[in-house]
């Protein structure tokens, strides 16, 4: 993600978070389409690659692979310039675009330049349909030079010069980038030590770094924020963790929309520091929003999917509501049946925070008894129950 390209980025994000439906075109080189679809397909973004699936354009194939997601809002075209090489797949294309509005999804259409061209020529009623065209800066750049070459010179300066001082510009970007990161892992290791002051004046550091490179909106930055509030965290300066855990998520939200990973990890930071204050309510609905992004993306077996279970048992037992806190242990207990040790969390001490609710709940009843009950009872026989009814 380049700092010229944060605004391409905040649109995509835009689309994620608040289109319901439409058709977008987004004008990038083979790099930053790349680069575009291998950060999106982590979110419940899907993505279709011509590049990986060649063929020409045909509605009837895309519509299968759309309505092969039913539950799915928004959807990459990736290299779509290769599907429209010949002028048939134009004009499908064009009689098509009222048929691929009624799917009734965000579409957004990669394309390089070219392709851009293309469309704008060739297939004029499907390029009016489109709601936003959202221009990369290295698309946009390279059809300027095209545009502005003459002979050798290129406004003022010769092809090679220019060339040679951009190869320049982007190994010392490159360079920058790497100590950012380096600065990144040397201040987490220094956590991890208990070195607080040295942490904090790392990321501080690779901040002020990062903003001078990238700007205050970019991904990098939301990470090197993160960290920062991690460190306020664990010094117990909860109010510094909370703003920079803030700022770390508006940046996720608005660049990778409200349904990726990193937007997940967030929530659950942010909802970790309400915790610690005993501000439950707003805990409880930040952990929830983390689990319905990784239930969604990764399923219910997953480490992430574990943890903000894990999380919301602990929330739950300090409001008093020991059903739903045992609802959520018991996915965390069965989950260690085949995995008896993960990070934080283990078979054993999970033994003891489900007797310690069970018997804040029934301070009569026989746990031993409840769990095997519990460890014996089938899928099949869960099915279609409550929270009530699995806690009984």
């Amino acid at each position: 993600m380049t700092e010229s390209n944060q605004e391409g980025y905040r649109t995509l994000g835009w689309i994620l978070n608040q289109s319901e439906q439409g058709l977008f075109l987004a004008i990038a080189d083979g790099q930053t389409q790349k680069e575009i679809a291998d950060l999106y397909r982590q979110s419940s973004v899907k993505v279709y690659d011509y590049k990986r699936n060649p063929g020409e354009y045909s509605f009837v194939e895309l519509q299968k692979w759309v309505d092969s997601f039913p539950k799915q809002k928004t959807f990459l075209i990736v290299n779509f310039q290769l599907a429209i090489q010949t002028e048939e797949s134009l004009k499908r294309l064009n009689f098509s675009r009222d048929q691929l509005e009624g799917l009734g999804k965000n579409i957004i259409f990669l394309v390089t330049s070219y392709g851009d061209d293309r469309l704008a020529v060739k297939a004029y009623d499907f390029y009016s349909f489109v709601k936003i065209r959202i221009l990369f800066h290295q698309a946009e750049e390279k059809k300027e030079r095209m545009l502005s070459y003459t002979g050798e010179e290129w406004n003022g300066e010769r092809e090679e010069d220019r060339a040679g001082s951009e190869v320049q510009g982007q190994a010392g970007r490159k360079r920058k980038r790497s100590e950012i990161e380096t600065l990144l892992e040397q201040a987490k290791e220094e956590l991890e030590q208990g070195y607080f002051d040295e942490s904090e004046r790392m990321l501080l550091k690779a901040r002020n770094m990062t903003e001078e490179l990238f700007g205050a909106e970019h991904l990098l930055m939301a990470e090197v924020e993160h960290a920062l509030a991690d460190v306020y965290q664990q010094w117990g300066n909860y109010k510094e963790a909370e703003e920079w855990y803030q700022k770390s998520l508006q940046i996720r939200e608005q660049v990778l929309g409200e349904e990726h990973p990193d937007v997940a990890r967030s929530y659950n930071a942010l909802a970790g520091v309400y915790e610690i204050q005993e501000r439950y309510v707003e805990a409880e609905e930040l952990y929830q929003k983390s689990l319905q992004i990784n239930e969604k993306i990764w399923g219910e077996a997953n480490l992430y999917t574990i943890r903000d279970y894990h999380d919301l048992a602990k929330v739950y037992e300090a409001k008093g509501d020991y059903t739903v806190a045992l609802f959520y242990l018991l996915k965390v207990y069965k989950f260690l049946a085949s995995e008896p040790e993960i990070k934080y969390l283990n078979r054993k001490m999970i033994d003891k925070e489900l007797e310690a609710v069970c018997f804040k709940m029934n301070p009569q009843g026989n746990f031993k008894q409840w769990l095997e009950e519990k460890e014996a009872e089938k899928p099949e026989e869960r099915k279609g129950k409550g929270i009530q009814k699995e806690t009984e």
